[in-house]
């Protein structure tokens, strides 16, 4: 794995050259509109290329495990509305509303910064994927000992055919629409791997044209302090996201 981890990790500085290199003559070319245009491609392709190797990157280090002394006793009620409401402006932007739903406490341990970017993810899959007035719908509750998140949506939906290999590393649905959208078939083996990780489980219902919901499910956590963690917990950034269907 640390094989694999090292030569993923030999990609990301010929790629952040690259893409200097590329913005540097992007400027050079103001006054060249069809330049800049084929320019802007390559930089999307670039872009999208370095999408995947971090999204490889994060693989390795979740296949070689998540490391149980960064783990705190939290609620993931607090965690989903927090997130939900950072989230909330890439909704908006596309006319999408989101919406928390929570029955009280949800007590779990683990890592909060790897479960947050399950959350970031299943959001960012849903807003991707929903059309303009849509809606996108995040639950929590605690239930039969074990601590649950729901996200469902309004969106396009997913094939029964496809919904077995969901969770596949690089499987895309429709790979024209996921290419349009930025997918490259990532982030939800990413949801999977950092929740098998921690324990848990994660399914998918769906119906075309009808929507989707990812079914999260963690063991309920039994705080011995009588006070859980709340410290703040930003969003991942673009190198941690690793966003994609």
């Amino acid at each position: 794995m640390a094989g694999r981890g090292g030569r993923v990790h030999e990609l990301r500085t010929p790629l952040t050259v690259l893409r200097g290199e590329l913005e540097v003559i992007a400027q050079q070319a103001d006054g060249e509109p069809e330049l800049q245009e084929r320019i802007g491609s390559v930089l999307e392709e670039v872009e999208r290329l370095a999408k995947i190797v971090e999204g490889l990157f994060a693989l390795s280090r979740l296949d070689a495990g998540v490391a149980q002394a960064e783990w705190k006793t939290f609620d993931l009620a607090r965690l989903a509305a927090t997130t939900a409401e950072q989230m909330s402006l890439l909704a908006e932007d596309k006319g999408i509303a989101i919406t928390c739903e929570s029955a009280g406490e949800v007590p779990v341990q683990g890592d909060r910064g790897r479960l947050k970017q399950v959350i970031v993810n299943l959001l960012d899959n849903a807003i991707k994927y929903t059309p303009r007035g849509g809606s996108v719908v995040i639950r929590t509750s605690a239930r039969d000992g074990a601590a649950c998140l729901d996200v469902a949506d309004t969106g396009v939906g997913i094939p029964a055919a496809a919904l077995p290999r969901v969770f596949d590393r690089f499987f895309r649905v429709d790979k024209a629409r996921s290419r349009a959208e930025g997918g490259a078939g990532i982030g939800l083996s990413i949801v999977k791997a950092i929740t098998t990780a921690h324990g848990g489980s994660v399914s998918v219902e769906s119906e075309e044209h009808r929507g989707t919901c990812f079914h999260l499910r963690l063991p309920k956590a039994t705080p011995t302090t009588g006070k859980l963690d709340e410290s703040s917990s930003p969003l991942p950034s673009e190198t941690d996201a690793f966003k994609a269907r």
